[in-house]
């Protein structure tokens, strides 16, 4: 009897811990990332955009925390993705195009949150980010490889049943959906692909001559890219390939709210960490970029960034430069998950509790060519190399660009002759951030030394 008793009382002792681990396992988050292919920043109500209907972001927004000044390092899908989920500038994963791979040795997020006891998934939309290629899947546990690229409609079809095999909440998960609706060739199908172009307006009518003045600007490998000429064949109006970017961004929100419904329905929304971003942004003609994201212009180079999570305040918005290589130590630290030494970027849960120091953003465009520094007024672009890409907008060595980003949004005119001491400033500065210093600066870092936080002062960044 006694020694029944004794088995009984180990028996309930073991359900019992089991119990409190799964309660433990409960308890920590499941984290979902979605990167949307070349969105622009300025699209969708979020965003302040009055046209662009996306009312599945605006209350993703609304429930959490959306990053006004947010940007890419890189402007290039493989290496954009490799800063995102190793918190690495490009300089340091070495990954400059898009078939470029990174190293075994680097830690990824996904490896890092395998280890910590996540299960780890992914869904990829374009071949080189297929673990052959990129290596940036590196430890993705369930992989839904590209072999063709898939709609958000057939990516849904992936990503739901996912969700739904992780009802039971037996261990947390970390997804990553990649959606490519919103890069050419802007997939908006049906209603979406005429909803921003005017009603009884014909795109093919033979007087518009649009499209033909913008294809000269294309680089000369969209020119002779067949799928290109497929994609944009008979149409004469460059107004509705604009609409249908537009378009796709809508489609984009819908498959999005769908795939939040989903978590909701299965009882995993409360307990999720949510983020909404893209890889880089994408060109409609500015600066005589056309459907692409090349350059460093605001355009490419600012996305969207929306976070929600359990315990942060709805409806914040965070005015500080932020940057993707902050993506991973924010979600490690959410998650209570060590930060690796390595991580170049920051937790932004300080910005979001009201921090207000200031930030710089560095990035580079493909083939390192370009090198950028974003202060929080200011924008340097230098160029590094000579590449005849863009007919609009040639690539010269020791070309610098130097714009007033509060008193000139559009980049229109080039301060650099008339402020040499601040490109100078921001030079130094630039190198600085390649050698190794922290981007995230206030008065009282240590990381700093002197010289550079005198460079800070003088540029208005501490006091």
């Amino acid at each position: 009897m006694m020694r029944g008793k004794a088995t009984l009382a180990a028996g309930l002792s073991l359900t019992l811990l089991a119990a409190a681990g799964f309660c433990r396992e409960r308890s920590r988050p499941n984290i979902i990332v979605i990167t949307a292919d070349a969105m622009r920043a300025d699209m969708g109500g979020f965003s302040g955009d009055g046209e662009v209907k996306t009312p599945h972001l605006d209350a993703l927004a609304g429930q959490g925390v959306v990053f006004e000044r947010a940007y890419t390092n890189i402007t290039t899908t493989t290496p954009s993705h490799a800063t995102i989920f190793s918190s690495l500038y490009p300089f340091q994963h070495r990954a400059y195009s898009n078939k470029a791979r990174i190293s075994d040795r680097i830690d990824t997020l996904f490896e890092i949150m395998r280890g910590a006891g996540w299960h780890t998934a992914a869904i990829v939309n374009m071949r080189w980010l297929n673990p052959e290629v990129s290596n940036i899947v590196q430890g993705v546990e369930e992989l839904a490889r590209c072999r063709h690229v898939r709609g958000a409609a057939a990516t849904n079809r992936w990503v739901l049943p996912f969700l739904d095999r992780q009802r039971d909440g037996k261990k947390p998960f970390l997804l990553w959906v990649h959606y490519v609706d919103t890069h050419t060739p802007y997939r908006a199908p049906g209603k979406y692909a005429r909803r921003y172009y005017p009603a009884g307006r014909d795109p093919r009518d033979p007087r518009f001559t649009s499209l033909a003045e913008a294809w000269k600007q294309f680089p000369a490998h969209h020119r002779d890219n067949e799928f290109i000429k497929r994609w944009l064949g008979g149409i004469t109006d460059v107004d509705y390939v604009i609409g249908t970017n537009k378009g796709s961004v809508s489609w984009l929100d819908e498959n999005v709210g769908r795939l939040i419904a989903r978590l909701r329905k299965n009882g995993q929304w409360d307990n999720t960490i949510f983020l909404f971003t893209a890889d880089h942004g994408e060109s409609l003609g500015e600066h005589g970029l056309w459907f692409l994201h090349g350059g460093l212009f605001e355009p490419t180079a600012r996305i969207p960034m929306i976070l929600k999570a359990p315990g942060l305040p709805a409806g914040r918005r965070v005015e500080t430069l932020v940057s993707l290589v902050d993506v991973m130590p924010t979600l490690l630290k959410m998650a209570a998950v060590p930060v690796p030494a390595a991580a170049q970027g920051e937790d932004l849960r300080p910005l979001i509790d009201g921090d207000v120091r200031q930030r710089v953003v560095f990035m580079e465009h493909a083939g390192a060519y370009l090198r950028a520094l974003v202060t929080p007024s200011y924008k340097l672009i230098v160029h590094r190399r000579t590449r005849n890409i863009y007919p609009a907008y040639p690539i010269r060595k020791g070309r610098v660009e130097l714009y007033d980003l509060a008193a000139d949004a559009g980049e229109g005119k080039n301060l650099a002759d008339e402020k040499p001491k601040l490109v100078a400033r921001l030079r130094k500065l630039m190198g600085e951030i390649r050698r190794g210093a922290k981007v995230s600066f206030s008065a009282g870092d240590a990381e700093l030394d002197d010289q550079t936080r005198a460079m800070l002062r003088s540029l208005g960044y501490t006091e």
